[in-house]
């Protein structure tokens, strides 16, 4: 099934009355069962009180009996249902993201990605890419730890120079095979939520695990021995409780060597065991998503590979990798039984707990620990994808971009055509689309305030990322080169650093021409050249900025008020010059957001001015 514009809100609130109606009939499943297992249970209860207290007859207590069992196996049954219900609520909880995602509704999404948000970046905080009403916020739909960092990574491809264009074509397969069944990439997506909640990073075991064996280990050899001393110490037990022989002197030295046996190796266990806990309970999450992907069935070259690595049951890697997550996840509940206290004490006193949990997860590792990190960081990759995927769940009428063919010129590589481009951020509804061709060169943007220069500044980066990072972009045709980007338009003091605004804009430019200086293919993007000093120095700034970075590998955008400038670059071979423009009538001013070429001579900061009560 492929969405469209014309299918795709259909097809949602088909899907959303669907979920709905699943959701209603397992909850009323669920009551009914749980209504069922509490009669069961009071009617076995009441039966056994009859028979005990008032009348023995042997058919009471079978009955009572029967009903115990019928009890029990309301629930199990009961916990099957539950789990359904679980299951159905988190697909319909991500369906309504997904619909919300349609819309706009940031406020209906929940993981913003701020986290990842860096203002020292080439790029990804003057575009948006994270934090509240970001691309990550609007796309991602990763539920582990390494899937969001994969996502991230993707989206920060564009300043890589060694980026392949092989690679971005073997994910823009991949997403489009996972985008013609939206329904899989949502059942991923609950499967995830309904395991875990949380998102830990898994760093510190995977660490652990990947350590080559070192110091003491605990071997079978060693269980033989534990295994004796508490067959002793039971057999101890036993004898004297029964006064066959009082060995109560034995059974207290074998529960102090075991308690000092264990107080030695406490510290020595103490990393292995707290590296487990961190990820205690994304365990169960990692095993049913590794489930799913080993039994889906995927065509494209990356996802084959993916699956055919998490599939391998190379004994040498300790088997599939839903087994060996099974495998972690038995011994994890084991381990986090040693938490209580009291429990603590009881297990370790009679049976050397801890080394039979140390020789279970050492022998884990020896199996499948060097294979932990490559699993999980496919398993990211596979989200990632998943997370590229939804801007098509977006925006259907949106197509993948063509990467213009390495020539023998290196100048051949920056080069950036789009028809009918608009900002991913912006809402359909809203947006107004631009046809943008920059085959050389620096573009110069001019305009009045809230034209449009910037917010187009950030459709021709946005647009960029997505295409290296391998999904569909924001247009009906895109066509670029292998270009890194570099960008200045957010720019703010930094007291701490003693940086004024212009000094930060300063060092910002600064590292684009830089990077310019090596010839490798470089999109930037500059915004109100040097806004923050004079007219004079601004032009001449800018002048200079542009001498710079007329390269033949360098194509640029650069927004400005300053008309000046602009006449006295318009002679310089290499630059191009575009402009948005506004109307007035009786009603205000209306802006077209219509990109135009040519220079603009509007000014309306007066105007906007008298409109918000400043005269």
């Amino acid at each position: 099934m492929t969405l469209t514009s014309e299918n795709r809100d259909r097809l949602f609130s088909e899907r959303e009355r669907e979920l709905k109606f699943v959701v209603d009939d397992l909850s009323r499943q669920s009551f009914r069962m749980s209504t069922a297992r509490m009669v069961f249970f009071l009617s076995s209860a009441g039966l056994l009180a009859i028979y005990v207290f008032a009348d023995r007859h042997i058919l009471i207590l079978l009955s009572s009996f029967l009903l115990f069992i019928a009890f029990l196996s309301a629930v199990i049954i009961h916990n099957g249902i539950n789990r359904k219900l679980a299951y159905r609520r988190k697909l319909l909880e991500v369906h309504l993201e997904h619909i919300a995602r349609t819309e706009h509704r940031f406020d209906q999404l929940k993981d913003e990605g701020s986290d990842f948000i860096c203002a020292d970046h080439d790029y990804s905080s003057d575009l948006d890419l994270f934090g509240r009403g970001s691309l990550f916020h609007l796309l991602n739909v990763a539920e582990t730890y390494l899937g969001r960092i994969k996502l991230r990574d993707l989206f920060l491809t564009a300043s890589d120079p060694d980026k392949k264009t092989e690679l971005i074509l073997e994910r823009q397969t991949a997403v489009r095979e996972l985008f013609e069944n939206p329904w899989l990439l949502q059942e991923i997506q609950a499967i995830g939520r309904v395991s875990c909640r949380q998102k830990r990073d898994p760093k510190a075991f995977i660490e652990y695990a990947a350590q080559e064996t070192t110091g003491r280990e605990v071997t079978v050899r060693h269980l033989v021995l534990f295994a004796s001393l508490s067959l002793v110490l039971t057999i101890s037990v036993v004898l004297s409780v029964l006064s066959v022989i009082n060995l109560y002197p034995l059974t207290a030295i074998v529960l102090v060597v075991q308690l000092i046996l264990t107080a030695m190796n406490a510290e020595r266990f103490k990393h292995s065991f707290d590296s487990v806990s961190e990820i205690h309970r994304e365990l169960y999450m990692y095993r049913s998503l590794f489930e799913w992907i080993e039994k889906t069935a995927v065509q494209s070259k990356l996802l084959t590979e993916i699956q055919s690595f998490i599939r391998d049951e190379d004994s040498i890697r300790g088997g599939k990798a839903s087994a060996q997550l099974a495998g972690l996840n038995r011994i994890s509940v084991f381990i986090q039984a040693r938490s209580q206290p009291l429990l603590f004490l009881f297990l370790n006193s009679l049976f050397l707990y801890d080394m039979y949990c140390m020789f279970f997860l050492r022998r884990w590792i020896r199996r499948s620990g060097t294979a932990l990190r490559d699993n999980l960081e496919l398993l990211g990759m596979w989200e990632a994808l998943g997370s590229l995927a939804t801007m098509h769940v977006v925006y259907p009428e949106c197509s993948f971009p063509a990467f213009r063919k390495k020539g023998e010129d290196i100048s051949d590589d920056a080069f950036f055509r789009a028809n009918a481009m608009g900002h991913p951020l912006i809402p359909r509804r809203k947006q107004v689309r631009n046809d943008f061709f920059l085959p050389a060169g620096i573009a110069l943007i001019t305009g009045s305030n809230m034209s449009g220069k910037t917010t187009l500044l950030r459709t021709v980066g946005i647009n960029a990322v997505l295409a290296y990072a391998g999904t569909v972009c924001c247009a009906e045709q895109l066509e670029l080169g292998m270009m890194r980007i570099g960008s200045s338009m957010r720019i703010a003091d930094n007291l701490e650093a003693g940086l004024s605004t212009f000094y930060a804009e300063l060092l910002r430019i600064e590292r684009i021409i830089g990077k310019s200086k090596s010839p490798l293919p470089m999109l930037f993007l500059i915004d109100e050249i040097f806004r923050g000093t004079n007219s004079k120095d601004r032009t001449d700034g800018a002048q200079i900025v542009i001498k710079n970075l007329l390269r033949p590998w360098v194509i640029g955008l650069m927004s400005t008020h300053d008309y000046q400038l602009c006449d006295t670059v318009k002679e310089d071979e290499g630059i191009s010059f575009y402009h948005f423009s506004e109307t007035y009538d009786e009603d205000g001013i209306h802006f077209d957001y219509r990109l135009a070429p040519g220079v603009s001579t509007a000014a309306n900061a007066r105007y906007l001015m008298k409109m918000v009560g400043i005269e």
